[in-house]
């Protein structure tokens, strides 16, 4: 892995507009409407709906984007799991001699350093409108608005990580965000209700990232799990996806 390479995969995603676009409508935007229509019901009717800003509130638009911010993840990272393969490069790219693990590791920073500035201004619009929207209740503190920003920032990151890697192994970007939106939306909510699993719900991803998160609220179906089983668990979902991909991108025939 070398800066021309990292530098050339960030330059290709900035290039796929529409994937800076609608990256940019579900994270940034997506806040944004969200504070826009809480405040809306706030001045239509403000003796039953409080304002939409305040330290109370801020966890709203966190979770908003993690969850969000998730298919978010899922679009960006399987664009960038197959983009050589899609594109049609994969083949050129391989017979340069490059090594495979040097291409395949370039996208991980080359994504990181398109997807953290995109969250971090999502983030930063978050805290301006509740500020500006906070009426007569009190505003988050320093400590609070950085815990809850490096808590999205490292949900956000694994989630485009795993999609990733996990495109990377299955080489389509379709099937890929299918699969990843329906274990996001669809699968991991109805292993978090089975009781009966017990401790090994504690692998899934949003168990640990709720035992971490800052604030109260959110998922309300919580596993109870320590500290250093979450932060093992969250380490496992971005190093499998990598070795995985990794190993499908080495193996591959170009």
């Amino acid at each position: 892995m070398n800066g021309r390479l990292i530098t050339a995969e960030l330059l290709r995603i900035r290039r796929n507009r529409p994937l800076v676009i609608w990256a940019f409508v579900l994270t940034t935007v997506a806040v944004a409407a969200f504070f826009m229509i809480a405040q809306g019901f706030h001045w239509s009717d403000p003796a039953h709906n409080g304002p939409a800003g305040g330290a109370d509130n801020l966890r709203h638009p966190v979770m908003i984007l993690s969850i969000v911010g998730g298919v978010a993840a899922a679009i960006v990272g399987t664009s960038v799991g197959v983009s050589d393969l899609t594109s049609g490069v994969f083949r050129d790219l391989v017979v340069t001699g490059k090594s495979r693990y040097a291409l395949f590791a370039a996208r991980v920073p080359g994504m990181l350093a398109f997807w953290i500035p995109l969250i971090l201004v999502a983030f930063a619009v978050s805290v301006a409108l509740d500020f500006a929207f906070a009426g007569n209740q009190a505003t988050p503190g320093a400590t609070a608005i950085a815990k809850d920003g490096l808590w999205l920032l490292t949900v956000d990151c694994i989630a485009v990580i795993v999609a990733m890697g996990i495109s990377s192994l299955i080489g389509s970007r379709g099937i890929s965000i299918g699969v990843l939106l329906a274990w996001q939306l669809a699968v991991t909510p109805l292993i978090l209700n089975i009781s009966q699993l017990g401790v090994t719900r504690e692998l899934l991803l949003s168990a640990a990232a709720t035992r971490i998160q800052p604030f109260a609220g959110g998922d309300r179906n919580t596993v109870s799990m320590s500290l250093g089983a979450a932060i093992a668990v969250l380490v496992l979902w971005i190093g499998v996806p990598l070795l995985l991909g990794g190993w499908r991108t080495v193996t591959r025939e170009a």
